[in-house]
């Protein structure tokens, strides 16, 4: 495969630029995938034409699970993995990068309406928003977008829900279930003549499955958009979010064959727990300079306020953000060839604050955390500047290029303020900086049938935590992890649009490896070991079939087949060339229905098939392979001229399946006691919910 890559590197080498120019209004989902508009890529444009590999999971494709999480619809993609513990605690990986994460997601950025989620150290979470208010998400997998900056892994763009013109409507949705499930919430959408927006609060608590897992969030959302004028907008999105959720750890292998719904044993007894309440807020402003020219730009902060007592310590932190987005698009002609072009800067301040405390929850008898003297005391400045540009070329009417360049500098300040030890740990550190290329070509063989080739360079920044010594001092020698994607792909459609397939051959060289070394019982530090290599195979299948003029049927399938490895790593003078890359499954099979009746009938089954999962670098313990299966019916009627009530009812893991929902790489055991590899999955579990539209 690598020989493959690098023909079409060479291939690519003798072409310059980029793609078609597509309305920014051409964004309804239509029976035919290839047909979408992705709008998360610098330049618009149909899905088959784009030279990447880029997932679209709609409103309708959310409302198939259990209103929980996106975790269900994520892992339906192909080359996508996101494991999930706990409702609070998860990772995503994309084509193997970000599986040897050890408790979070810090290998893939996202933004909601243009708004970084992603925090300063490269952290991203996805729970606090509710799924009721996303319209879309769209996922580029690998950094085959140059105007994205670090997120090796890819990036994932969350679109709102936006009121339709002249139309007003109230939304509640309530659900209840197993394990003290409950949720509710309402949504007030407005929208006149030339405003429209919502405000929307909504609550989630559940008792959990295992001991210690009690969760409780409530969430307030605010968007609203007015138009100026005939070629200005003014858009804004807020978001705040209140948490608290009590964290039952992984788990040994006895306990999670024999006892999966209890507790680690330091957790349960400290009744270890994080909360905190968090805040996004920004403000975008839209000018059409005139019919060839749009210029955005948005501003934005954000805060964290947490308290997390944990066995080992009691981390007090919190975090103030702000930055600024700014790009032109435009469209021109030069020797007769349409282009294309988008040029732009991303700043990103952050300023994170952190104390330790001792943690004295052995001496309160069973009562939990007690807060003790202080430890640490820590602030931390991240800055980071992207300036990206693109541009896409219609060289004919069947072969298009793209060309990209995006230039980040990274750098990062520790401010120590406490030094009983007289050993001050304050530092500075830029990062190198970095200039990302990416090329790629798309041709259209015949109609409705599209090869693409790509290839392009990313990065990720180490978090805080690999960045910092055992001692707490800023290690200089710490890199960014590189890597470059080399992609060949084709999109299609067949039999009159009804049926769609993606298939994807890709390689990833990643150098500059950063491994999460384990110093202490649930302490890590990091530092750079080596080189990975990445290579696979995505499937993607969609057929929509209108049967008897009522039924819509919907069959779905996707396959990812890979061989992901480490190429060049030595850990502890011990060699792991060869050895399977830690994290992730070697295969993952999805297989799905839906069955839509013109009734308001809905009914959708989904089997996922998960491979092996290598748990540590020597590849010396496997986790088991796994299926699971999750079902939902929907019954949508009116019960009068304006009230629209949609009552669902669903299963997950039918067949009560006992398996591992995210393990913990590299676990190591200390004082005698066995590694905690395994995050159970719930068993068998029921749901059912009302949603209620007021119009």
């Amino acid at each position: 495969m690598n020989n493959i890559a690098i023909l079409f590197l060479l291939l690519l080498s003798t072409c310059a630029q980029a793609q078609v120019k597509a309305t920014a209004d051409s964004v309804l989902t239509r029976n035919a995938l290839g047909e979408v508009y992705i709008t998360s890529t610098p330049i618009q444009n149909e899905l088959q034409r784009i030279s990447a590999s880029v997932n679209v999971i709609s409103s309708e494709d959310l409302q198939r699970g259990d209103q929980l999480s996106i975790t269900n619809e994520i892992n339906k993609n192909p080359g996508i993995q996101m494991q999930q513990g706990a409702l609070n605690t998860s990772r995503i990986s994309i084509r193997g990068l970000g599986a040897r994460s050890q408790y979070s997601t810090n290998r893939v950025k996202a933004y909601i309406e243009g708004i970084p989620l992603t925090t300063g150290e490269g952290e991203t979470t996805l729970e606090d928003i509710d799924l009721n208010l996303i319209d879309r998400l769209e996922i580029i997998k690998g950094p085959a977008s140059s105007s994205y900056g670090a997120g090796l892994g890819g990036a994932i763009n969350i679109s709102v829900i936006k009121p339709k013109p002249q139309n007003t409507s109230v939304r509640l949705n309530s659900l209840g279930g197993s394990f003290g499930l409950f949720k509710g919430g309402a949504t007030a959408l407005l929208a006149s003549e030339n405003t429209a927006g919502f405000f929307s609060y909504n609550h989630l608590e559940k008792n959990g499955y295992r001991a210690n897992s009690n969760y409780n969030r409530n969430t307030y959302t605010a968007y609203a958009k007015t138009q100026i004028n005939a070629v200005s907008a003014l858009t804004f999105f807020g978001n705040y979010t209140r948490l608290k959720a009590f964290i039952p750890s992984s788990i040994n292998e006895y306990d999670f064959k024999n006892n999966p719904e209890k507790a680690a044993f330091t957790w349960a007894q400290s009744q270890g727990y994080e909360s905190y309440d968090k805040g996004l807020a920004g403000l975008s402003y839209n000018w059409n300079l005139n019919e060839s020219n749009s210029w955005t730009t948005s501003i934005f902060t954000n805060f964290r306020d947490g308290y997390e007592p944990r066995p080992f310590d009691i981390l007090d932190e919190n975090s103030v953000a702000f930055g600024v987005r700014s790009n032109l698009a435009s469209s021109f002609s030069v020797l007769n060839i349409p282009i294309s072009s988008n040029i732009g800067i991303e700043y990103f301040d952050e300023h994170y604050k952190a104390k330790l405390y001792q943690n004295l929850y052995e001496d309160t008898n069973g009562n939990g955390s007690l807060q003790g003297d202080l430890f640490s005391n820590q602030e931390q400045d991240r800055k980071y500047l992207n300036l990206f540009a693109q541009a896409n070329l219609k060289l004919s009417t069947r072969l298009q290029a793209e060309i990209g360049l995006n230039y980040n500098h990274s750098r990062y300040v520790l401010d120590d303020y406490l030094n009983e030890s007289e050993i001050d740990n304050s530092g500075v550190y830029t990062y190198p900086r970095l200039f990302l290329p990416q090329a790629g070509l798309t041709y259209e063989l015949v109609n409705d049938k599209f090869l693409y080739a790509t290839v392009s360079r990313g990065f990720s920044l180490p978090t805080v935590a690999e960045t910092l010594t055992p001692e707490g001092a800023i290690n200089p020698e710490i890199k960014p992890e590189t890597g470059y994607n080399y992609e060949l792909g084709l999109k299609a459609q067949w039999l009159d649009k009804k049926l769609y397939t993606e298939l994807a051959f890709y390689t990833v060289q990643v150098s500059d490896l950063l491994v999460a070394e384990r110093v202490d019982n649930d302490q890590f530090v990091g530092r750079n070991a080596g080189k990975t290599s990445h290579n696979g195979i995505e499937v993607l299948m969609n057929f929509k079939d209108r049967t008897f003029n009522s039924l819509l049927i919907n069959p779905y399938a996707s396959l990812t087949i890979n061989d992901y490895s480490f190429e060049d790593f030595t850990d502890n003078d011990i060699d792991y060339a060869g050895n399977d890359l830690t994290g992730v499954a070697d295969k993952v099979f999805n297989l799905g229905l839906d069955l839509i009746h013109d009734s308001g009938l809905r009914f959708n089954v989904n089997y996922r098939h998960t491979g092996e999962i290598p748990l540590d670098d020597a590849n010396s313990i496997y986790s088991d392979s796994y299926n699971l299966v999750n079902l939902r019916v929907d019954y949508e009627f009116k019960i009068a001229q304006h009230f629209t009530t949609t009552l669902y009812s669903g299963v997950n893991n039918v067949f009560d399946t006992n398996y591992a929902a995210q393990v913990l790489p590299n676990a190591t055991g200390f004082g005698g006691a066995a590694p905690r590899y395994y995050y159970p999955g719930d068993l068998v579990n029921f749901y059912i919910g009302l949603n209620l539209n007021i119009f």
